[in-house]
């Protein structure tokens, strides 16, 4: 299996390469993986985002020869303003040397903080049930085994095996909304409940479970409808609300690729829309348009 690592430079990434070349993983995560000989290629995008970078990339350039591994960088070509356009460029960067090099899967170094990080922040800008999951140990090409893995448990290994690596000044930047939540808001909110990452993690266990049920009858309801681009209201408009949801979830993801421009308050707006008794309405998100009309004497939904 040939792998991708993205390493940052980074205690988090350089802790996923040093176990991966050194065919440790297993151990460390404490469970079977369903393949340990990896081909390795290291990869590393530079944001340019501050006066260390370049030094930063030549870190891992370094890493990547110590290992005797491959090494592929790209720097960003424009200058960029915010945590979405940094992550969307990198993985542009990651997904295009995957189909490159011909590699099977991307493997990220995210950990169990950074998932309690991002389902507070999926939460406070107003997500649903999805958002509530935060991220997966497999999603599409990406994988990330360090999901369930405390950060403390990485600087302890890397301490233990005396592992350099270099901190990204902008990780203490109040500006970024992940910094300002990582340093003010989580340690206070630590300190009413000392276990409140496992409680999170707990309840993103249990909305992903829920979430993997209602997907399951939404995809069941829609595959009554598979070769057309509408459902019959009248039967959509029975279903429990949590699988009405997901079936313009699924509908939107089947058409687009991707759920990156449709919320959860365009998802009620939608059903809003199906509710409405006049017909002949519709409401556009992202790239999708969803139209209320009238076809062979029954109301439909349509979307294009």
């Amino acid at each position: 299996m040939k792998v991708i690592v993205a390493v940052s430079g980074g205690v988090d990434s350089v802790v996923l390469l040093d176990l991966l070349a050194k065919k440790k993983l297993e151990k460390f995560l404490n469970y079977r993986l369903p393949a340990t000989n990896y081909q390795l290629v290291v990869a590393h995008f530079n944001h340019h985002i501050h006066h260390e970078a370049d030094a930063q990339q030549k870190f891992v350039e370094q890493l990547a020869a110590k290992y005797r591994l491959p090494f592929f960088t790209k720097t960003s070509s424009r200058k960029i303003k915010s945590e979405a356009e940094a992550r969307a460029a990198r993985y542009e960067f990651l997904e295009k040397l995957l189909q490159k090099e011909k590699a099977d899967i991307i493997a990220l170094a995210h950990h169990a903080d950074d998932q309690v990080e991002t389902i507070f922040l999926n939460l406070i800008r107003g997500s649903g049930l999805a958002g509530a999951i935060g991220m997966t140990e497999f999603a599409g090409k990406k994988w990330r085994p360090f999901l369930e893995i405390p950060k403390a448990q990485i600087e302890t290994y890397a301490k233990k095996a005396k592992l350099k690596f270099v901190t990204d000044p902008t990780n203490s930047d109040p500006n970024f909304s992940r910094n300002y939540l990582r340093a003010e808001i989580l340690p206070k909110m630590r300190q009413l409940n000392p276990r409140l990452d496992e409680g999170i993690l707990r309840f993103a266990k249990i909305a992903r479970e829920n979430l993997e049920l209602t997907n399951l009858l939404a995809a069941e309801f829609l595959r009554r409808t598979e070769n057309s681009q509408t459902i019959p209201l009248l039967e959509f408009g029975v279903l429990p609300p949590a699988v009405a949801k997901a079936v313009v979830r699924e509908i939107y993801f089947q058409t687009v690729g991707n759920l990156q421009k449709i919320e959860e308050r365009h998802i009620a707006e939608v059903l809003a829309l199906a509710r409405n008794s006049a017909g002949g309405k519709q409401k556009k998100f992202g790239e999708l348009t969803f139209r209320t009309a009238k076809l062979a004497g029954q109301r439909v939904l349509s979307w294009k």
